[in-house]
């Protein structure tokens, strides 16, 4: 009888392994798209990030996990057409489409072009260290990497590894769009006439010239010096409203202005730093000179010259941009609708809220 009852055992198992198999992983995935799984633990680490970044009523929890299962079931399509339209998506790719940013964030922290550049490329090869090792709890990661992060997940309001894959996405995206997609730039009518509605909410241009003192780093020590320094200089104006154009060649730190007397011509506020926008906003009067005052890239002294409604040739490009991008992501909308359609999905993600 035992032996007869250990053949039966003997048989379920060999009958049985690829169900029980099949169980463990159908746990563990919360999607699958064509061939592709979606991990459950991918989608918690992004919920679990999500959260640390803002409050979610428990109401809530299940819509905004879904939404996120959305966007991972889209990038998913993204990513498997880039595949098939043979399209490059390595992080070194990702981290070169960065360095503008990056270079953005460091140039306040020095103006030596030569310095800058350095630390741009270090940075950027400590990110692709990063970022391969980016599961590995014990990676020591650099300082200056450190604080670009902090930097994005700040301004972002989203994770860095999130933020990295949407730019990921956002390459594959833009390479699709042109390659699989297609879409028509806009007329010069299309532009003209969109101007025409909205030009009352573009608001105007200013002329102004300006002294830029940046701090050698983000210390207080050296912050109070910089401050210090372009209070001295707006001292000199102030005795000598005439010498700013000189002062400014002599002094600014900013190397594109600074050779023509601090001059950076007719600008949009829109265009500007906001803090440097928003000073700029209160001044009215010809040849009035600002206080010190911080914005993202240093310490300021301005020389108010005037003011001008916002022209056509000065946002064409910008108007041309937006109706290109705006119809484009409208046909991206339709495609990845239509992909969705066409493919394979199947959702394992217990209580899944359809967008």
């Amino acid at each position: 009888m035992k032996f007869k009852l250990n053949i039966i055992l003997l048989s379920l198992t060999l009958l049985f392994p690829l169900s029980s198999h099949a169980w463990q992983s159908y746990e563990k995935v919360s999607a699958v798209v064509n061939s592709r799984a979606i991990m459950e633990s991918d989608l918690n680490q992004k919920m679990e990030r999500l959260k640390s970044l803002k409050k979610i009523p428990d109401s809530k929890i299940n819509y905004e996990k879904s939404r996120i299962l959305d966007q991972m079931i889209e990038a998913e399509i993204i990513f498997e057409t880039a595949q098939n339209e043979s399209i490059l998506l390595s992080d070194k790719r990702i981290i070169n489409q960065l360095e503008g940013a990056i270079s953005k964030f460091f140039s306040t922290r020095t103006g030596n072009k030569k310095e800058l550049d350095e630390i741009v490329k270090r940075v950027s090869l400590n990110m692709e260290k990063f970022m391969a090792n980016r599961f590995e709890p014990n990676f020591k990661i650099d300082p200056d990497l450190k604080k670009f992060i902090d930097y994005i997940e700040k301004k972002e309001r989203i994770d860095f590894f999130s933020f990295f894959d949407e730019v990921k996405v956002s390459i594959a995206r833009e390479q699709i769009m042109s390659v699989a997609i297609g879409s028509n730039p806009p007329s010069p009518d299309e532009a003209k006439k969109w101007y025409n509605k909205n030009k009352s909410k573009l608001g105007f241009e200013v002329h102004v010239k300006h002294i830029l003192i940046i701090p050698k780093s983000g210390s207080l020590a050296d912050e109070k010096a910089a401050n210090t320094r372009a209070d001295e200089i707006r001292k000199q104006i102030m005795a000598n409203p005439s010498s700013f154009e000189s002062l400014a060649s002599k002094f600014s730190q900013d190397p594109g202005s600074a050779k023509n007397g601090g001059d950076l011509g007719w600008q949009m506020l829109a265009q500007l730093d906001p803090y440097f926008a928003g000073n700029v906003y209160k001044m009215t009067k010809s040849g009035q000179i600002s206080g010190v005052f911080k914005s993202g890239f240093g310490y300021h002294i301005v020389k108010y010259l005037n003011r001008r409604a916002v022209s056509y040739e000065s946002v064409e490009k910008m108007i041309m941009y937006k109706l290109y991008t705006e119809n484009s992501q409208e046909q991206f909308k339709k495609w990845v609708k239509q992909k969705r359609e066409e493919a394979s999905i199947k959702i394992y993600m217990e209580g899944y809220i359809k967008g």
